[in-house]
């Protein structure tokens, strides 16, 4: 009489656990194995990277902040993985594990490719930068969106564009005194971009929307703050 074959019930989300697993459970506190294996679960299978904010990974795990930079520090310290989360823990990084304790494969062209997405996904966080009226936040879900459109192959021409766009709209919106609530997701400019795409635009209106945009986001810095958060003048006097 032959067995059947073991089926998943859910096969998103499983990972490889075994030796590496293992390894890393005989070595880690309870916590920080935790913490590992939430990693593990959610980090690219081609390079054993996960990109997140330590805030996110204190929500996911129910835990304080303090913890979860203990437990990154324990990891770290252990081999086990690279942390890149920079002087602001609640910024956007990212947690890699390191090969003794990845089971995956990192192909060269994988890795290679997984690098020009890092590299895109950074231009666009400069971009966003740049802009007084965005609120310095990458979530998550403005990675997802970021890379998607890099799979598409979306030019950053054209998603500097789409902000440029995005933007000047926005100080439009508060010169007419209706409002300076600062930008605060990447899907604001998707529709933008979708509509840049559909049409034909002279390079001289892109000319024109840069130098009235140095004029507008002075005077919005001097009203609300360098993001729109502690408002300095009202919008009134702003107008005039």
């Amino acid at each position: 009489m032959s067995s059947s074959p073991l089926t998943l019930k859910n096969p998103r989300g499983w990972f490889a656990a075994g030796t590496e697993v293992s390894q890393a459970m005989t070595i880690l506190s309870d916590g920080a194995f935790k913490l590992f294996l939430y990693v593990c679960l959610n980090a690219r299978r081609d390079t054993g990277v996960l990109h997140t904010t330590q805030t996110e990974l204190a929500r996911s795990l129910t835990k304080a902040p303090g913890t979860i930079r203990r437990c990154l520090s324990e990891m770290e310290k252990a081999g086990i993985c690279q942390n890149r989360f920079g002087h602001n823990p609640t910024g956007q990084g990212s947690v890699q594990i390191t090969e003794p304790y990845w089971p995956y494969r990192r192909g060269e062209t994988q890795a290679a490719a997984a690098e020009a997405a890092d590299t895109y996904v950074a231009e666009i966080r400069k971009m966003l930068a740049a802009r007084a009226c965005v609120r310095p936040l990458f979530s998550t879900a403005d990675e997802i969106l970021a890379r998607d459109w890099f799979k598409r192959d979306v030019p950053l021409e054209r998603i500097q564009q789409a902000i440029l766009m995005g933007c000047g709209r926005k100080y439009i919106s508060w010169r007419n005194n209706q409002t300076h609530a600062p930008i605060s997701s990447l899907k604001y400019f998707e529709s933008i971009l979708d509509e840049i795409e559909r049409q034909t635009i002279s390079p001289d209106y892109w000319d024109y929307i840069r130098f009235r945009m140095q004029r507008v986001e002075k005077l919005w810095t001097e009203s609300f703050g360098k993001r729109g958060v502690v408002e300095q003048k009202t919008v009134s006097a702003a107008s005039r």
